[in-house]
């Protein structure tokens, strides 16, 4: 078997040798083409990185304003809650000083009252005696 072998690659060693070549030129323009792929795809993940890396960065400046705002909207807060109690405590106290003012006028009014009756009475003892 092994001569029968031998015979047939002695047969085809002219047509190996025109076939070296052409497949040397495929295997040089396939690694030729792949060097220039790779390269390619390490230039677009440069890029990438590049491009994530200054959205990064955006996105620090965004967190950063974010936390700003969080800190002011909890002061805001505060203050706007210290308000309300403040505005609840002068309710209170306008409500107790309007019945204070209504206590007060009814008295005056009272006063004024028995001032004129003693006036008319006074007058009529003055001008009928």
């Amino acid at each position: 078997m092994w001569p029968k072998a031998f015979a047939q690659l002695i047969e085809l060693a002219p047509h190996i040798s025109r076939l070296i070549p052409v497949a040397d030129r495929f295997f040089q323009s396939k690694s030729a083409s792949e060097e220039t792929h790779r390269r390619a795809m390490e230039a677009l993940a440069d890029g990438l990185r590049s491009d994530i890396g200054q959205a990064t960065a955006a996105h620090e400046s965004l967190y950063r304003q974010f936390n700003d705002q969080n800190e002011k909207l909890a002061g805001i807060s505060t203050e706007v809650r210290a308000a309300k109690a403040a505005i609840v405590a002068s309710e209170a106290r306008i409500i107790q000083l309007e019945k204070s003012l209504k206590s007060n006028t009814e008295m005056l009014i009272g006063v004024l009252a028995i001032n004129v009756a003693l006036l008319v009475i006074s007058l009529y003892f003055i001008l009928h005696h």
